[in-house]
């Protein structure tokens, strides 16, 4: 059975940051099975580029490796292999990975436009639009 990892163990893993943590960080990938939670994907890519100034397509390359290997399960891989690749063709990871997330929903419904600009580039599905604007050009009312 595998052993899942919070963020700040799998970015260790990743990064020396000169730590006590990182060699034991280090041990728990050697030493068998890892699952890594999709969530921690999400938030490592924004530590990594956040803390430690990495750049998106060493962010990309570094998922992309760790997706290729035996010992480590990430979470709806799939997922987060489309995530990469959208990352890649211009994308904010986290929007990439909302949006591969809703694989199979209709639509994706945001008030990003430069997300809606930029996912129009890096895939179609689901398509990114704003919300329609009611007939009435009125706000919907609330139901309670």
């Amino acid at each position: 059975m595998p052993r899942a990892v919070d963020t700040n163990i799998f970015v260790r893993f990743l990064v020396d940051d000169g730590s006590k943590h990182v060699a034991l960080a280090r041990r728990v990938f050697a030493d068998g099975q890892v699952f890594v939670p999709v969530s921690v994907m999400l938030e490592s890519e924004w530590v990594l580029r956040s803390n430690f100034g990495f750049k998106r397509d060493q962010i990309c390359d570094a998922f992309e490796r760790l997706l290729g290997v035996a010992s480590i399960t990430i979470q709806d891989d799939n997922t987060v292999e489309n995530a990469v690749a959208s990352c890649r063709r211009g994308l904010d990871f986290a929007d990439a990975l909302h949006l591969h997330s809703s694989d199979g929903c209709e639509v994706f419904y945001t008030f990003d436009d430069l997300f809606i600009r930029k996912a129009k580039r890096a895939t179609s599905v689901p398509p990114v639009r704003r919300p329609p604007i009611p007939k009435h050009g009125k706000e919907l009312e609330r139901k309670q």
